[in-house]
């Protein structure tokens, strides 16, 4: 669970730093890819556990929120 609060931080303050035109969207890309990629291995473990789909993240859904 401590993860998943770090993951959230981490995605949080990039889409953060985006918005106020400290970083450009080339930037918040390259720094959110290793999370999202961390997040959507972390989902197909659990999807395969429970024999389901696994439904990925991207980086435009994560700066949605």
């Amino acid at each position: 669970m401590n993860q998943a609060i770090t993951n959230q931080e981490k995605i949080r303050d990039i889409r953060r730093r985006m918005l106020s035109g400290a970083i450009s969207y080339e930037e918040a890309k390259a720094e959110a890819t290793p999370v999202i990629d961390g997040l959507n291995l972390k989902a197909k473990e659990i999807a395969k556990k429970y024999g389901v789909r696994t439904g990925k993240l991207n980086f435009s859904q994560l700066m949605r929120g």
